[in-house]
């Protein structure tokens, strides 16, 4: 298996997490918490926008031409044990876990009234907002009673996967793939009322060790079904921590405000992207597409996914931006390049995963200098407006492979051949 790496407009070998593009007081909250706890900004910046998602649920749309997205995101956060991954995703989902709590109460005080007059009342419900140990049975019973969604949060989601086809054999992969695209789908089960969850709207998060996660890819047809590509991988550099005593933790009280009125309060949450936005997400959606069709099946479907959850990315961001500006309806171009920043990190981090795994990962340059070795006099003109890097960048590597002397090995890399008729048919159309 192996992806290109692509520069310029695309991917780079080196992408930063994109804290500087969020909104002011999360990146105060981010630097904060990050100085406080020492570990990276980004896990703290993915933690707090993942509580936002999950308190704004589907009060919140983005339309797009014939499709939308909610504000759905499943993520992975990938490290080995004591890193302090877990910490982050349990501050910021702190909150979240009391509203649960203060639901759960309310609805045990409404079974009470329930039981007394049965017969007249409809039974009541717990309409949870996070759920954590569950059977397949119970998450998709519970679905189908959440107004606004319902999030999926466990400190080591190894334990999730594990029960995959535990309880039952009737394809839960499945059942997922149609909760990623929030497409309705009903549950039918021997000796119990058939189910219809209707657009359903579930967040997926949680921590994952390197070879945990390694196991789960190779089972339960996680990668041949594309259930694996839906997830965004965070797998950030964890840097050895000393101890510093903290007299006081920093502050979470603009962000618990905010989460108490996502969760309470209704929202005019319909936006589309925004005149400038659009442009961008334009480029880059034609940026993912070009990769899927130059990628095999199983980085064709990373590339796939992420011109979808792109938008979802962005629309959190929006969202966080409702605590200092009004809605305007609009989705605007620091969100989707904010979200771009994001998606293209989340990208890296897979293929930072996967070439620790030991699966080939061949970078663009490499892609260039195979194409000097087929077709030594290839201008770096063309070059570069194929790989969207700058003639000069191009030159470089040419001028560093010494050309003139290297001999063709046509047995390198099956992607040679391909690579050198993409630079024929665009030297072609500027002929023409």
């Amino acid at each position: 298996m192996s992806v290109i790496i692509p520069y310029g407009s695309q991917l780079s070998n080196e992408v930063s997490f994109p804290v500087d593009l969020l909104p002011k007081w999360l990146q105060k909250l981010v630097y904060e918490h990050s100085e406080s706890y020492a570990t990276p900004q980004e896990l703290w910046a993915t933690a707090f926008l993942s509580g936002i998602s999950a308190a704004a649920g589907k009060k919140f749309e983005i339309f797009t031409g014939n499709y939308s997205n909610y504000p759905q995101l499943w993520i992975m956060v990938v490290g080995s044990s004591g890193t302090g991954k877990s910490e982050a995703f349990k501050v910021a989902f702190d909150r979240l876990s009391e509203i649960n709590k203060k639901r759960y109460v309310t609805y045990k005080s409404e079974r009470e009234e329930w039981k007394a007059r049965e017969e007249f009342v409809e039974k009541p419900h717990w309409h949870q907002i996070l759920i954590g140990d569950t059977t397949p049975e119970a998450l998709f019973a519970t679905l189908q009673y959440t107004e606004s969604g319902l999030t999926l949060y466990r400190d080591e989601l190894s334990g999730w996967f594990s029960d995959f086809g535990r309880y039952n054999k009737s394809g839960e992969i499945g059942h997922y793939l149609s909760i990623f695209d929030n497409n309705s789908f009903s549950v039918n089960r021997k000796n119990d009322d058939p189910l219809l969850i209707p657009k359903p709207l579930l967040n997926i998060f949680g921590t994952i060790q390197p070879s945990v996660l390694e196991n789960v890819l190779n089972k339960n047809n996680a990668e041949q079904s594309g259930f694996a590509q839906r997830f965004l991988y965070l797998y950030p550099d964890f840097p050895p921590r000393k101890y510093k005593k903290i007299s006081k933790p920093p502050s979470l009280s603009i962000y618990n405000d905010f989460i108490d009125q996502l969760s309470k309060d209704k929202f005019d949450g319909l936006t589309e992207l925004s005149v400038d936005a659009d442009l961008e997400y334009g480029k880059f959606y034609d940026d993912m597409e070009y990769l899927r069709a130059k990628s095999d099946d199983f980085w064709a479907a990373v590339y796939s996914k992420a011109q979808i959850q792109v938008l979802r990315l962005a629309l959190v961001v929006k969202i966080a931006r409702l605590v200092d500006e009004r809605n305007t309806g609009y989705t605007e171009l620091k969100d989707i390049q904010a979200a771009i920043g994001m998606q293209k990190y989340f990208i890296q981090s897979l293929i930072k995963f996967k070439e620790e795994c030991g699966e080939p990962i061949l970078r663009q340059s490499d892609v260039i200098k195979n194409i000097y070795k087929v077709k030594p006099d290839a201008s770096p003109t063309d070059i570069g407006k194929v790989f969207g890097v700058s003639k000069q960048y191009a030159s470089k590597i040419g001028k560093e492979l010494k050309v003139d002397k290297l001999t063709v090995d046509n047995s390198e890399t099956p992607l040679q051949e391909p690579l050198k008729d993409i630079i024929d048919v665009n030297h072609k159309k500027d002929a023409v």
